[in-house]
């Protein structure tokens, strides 16, 4: 269903049956599931198109309205009030809350396709090598369907046009002016970074070694094994947040991690130096990328700690983001020369109900909203 290098298997649900009173209906050919938003993808495919158009557009018109009623009546269970679990792609079952998703339908048409064919319906029409396209381009199955959701309010193109459309959307994206940080935000340490959402080159063109390093991570954590206390749902949370990282900046945070790793290795061993970047984007999970010299017990429940402070400092700032969750990834670097590093992931949302001297022992750690450099030996404090 999805290329095998970019999209990640977890967000993909294999079709299955559910069970509704003494009724039984087949959930969609596929469905994804990342973040807020969920795709009933419908694919249908000619097995042997014939060079009449008159014979093709009847075909298509009659594939595309059959596969958007399906895919309605997919949406429609899965939105009927009732939980129902799901098996993704990496074999785990995931318990599937489908009020809580904004739906698309989607018609994935593997054919040739006609000279001008412009399909009609509520889906979003594309050909199978499209939907390759968008993924060899952004690289990222947020990325792939935030772009659908954004094309679903557009006229539909003819079909077969769908990189015109993508390059024309990427230009807009290319000549408008960058957006001001929130003034709330406004603070010694926090600055206003701008990128275009759909690059014009395919994402981490000339730099796909530290491009893939996010992928890596996010593998890392697809494959860990997690407590039994976090869900699969969690899990897939989790990775739908670092998949939000807008494709344009991954190469970036890639030879920043590793330069990171490197840093850290240097510290004098009296000391235990810290990384760290973060990033706010409206709508997306506030995320905390860093990197210390150790996996051990002490770190992890200081950095536990970094990500519950900050959580709870933007939400004092930014109170909207109540139910927006904070994801915090931490890399340490290994020496044993089985992998390059471990990776830790901290995710929570909400109010934190930090005590007094709780609070008080993480902002001497820690310090404001914006504030992280160097710190000294976490023991000594």
């Amino acid at each position: 269903m999805l290329p095998p290098n970019w999209g990640l298997p977890d967000f993909v649900f294999r079709s299955a049956q559910l069970l509704r009173g003494a009724a039984t209906r087949e959930v969609g050919d596929a469905i994804l599931l990342v973040g807020t938003l969920g795709a009933s993808v419908q694919v249908k495919a000619r097995r042997s198109p014939t060079p009449n158009d008159v014979r093709e557009r009847l075909w298509l018109d009659k594939s595309v309205r059959k596969a958007a009623k399906q895919a309605a009546g997919t949406i429609r269970s899965l939105t009927s009030g009732l939980d129902c679990a799901l098996v993704n792609e990496r074999g785990r079952r995931v318990v599937i809350k489908g009020q809580q998703k904004a739906w698309l339908l989607l018609t994935v048409l593997d054919h040739p396709g006609v000279e001008g064919y412009v399909p009609s319906g509520p889906s979003v029409v594309i050909l199978r090598r499209d939907w390759e396209f968008l993924f060899e381009q952004l690289k990222s199955t947020y990325a792939v369907m935030e772009y659908l959701r954004r094309v679903s309010g557009h006229d539909p193109v003819p079909l077969g046009h769908e990189p015109m459309r993508y390059y024309e959307l990427a230009a807009a994206d290319a000549a408008t002016p960058p957006s001001t940080l929130d003034p709330r935000l406004n603070r010694p340490g926090l600055i206003s970074q701008s990128a275009p959402l759909l690059p014009q080159a395919p994402a981490g063109h000339g730099d796909d070694r530290n491009h893939f390093i996010v992928r890596s991570v996010l593998e890392d954590l697809a494959t860990a094994h997690f407590p039994e206390t976090v869900e699969d749902a969690d899990v897939l949370d989790i990775l739908a947040a670092i998949d939000a990282v807008p494709v344009a900046y991954r190469a970036e945070l890639g030879k920043m991690w590793q330069s990171w790793l490197h840093e850290v290795t240097q510290a004098p061993s009296s000391e235990i130096t810290w990384r760290f970047r973060s990033h706010i984007w409206p709508g997306r999970p506030y995320l905390l990328f860093g990197a210390a010299p150790r996996h051990d017990a002490l770190i992890q429940e200081a950095f536990g700690g970094y990500v519950s402070l900050r959580n709870q400092q933007l939400l004092e700032a930014m109170p909207e983001r109540r139910n927006i969750m904070t994801v915090g990834v931490l890399l340490t670097p290994r020496r044993d020369g089985r992998r390059p590093w471990d990776t830790t992931a901290v995710a929570t949302r909400g109010e934190q109900n930090l005590g007094v001297d709780q609070r008080a022992l993480l902002m001497r750690l820690w310090g404001e909203l914006g504030e992280s450099v160097r710190y000294p030996d976490l023991e000594a404090v």
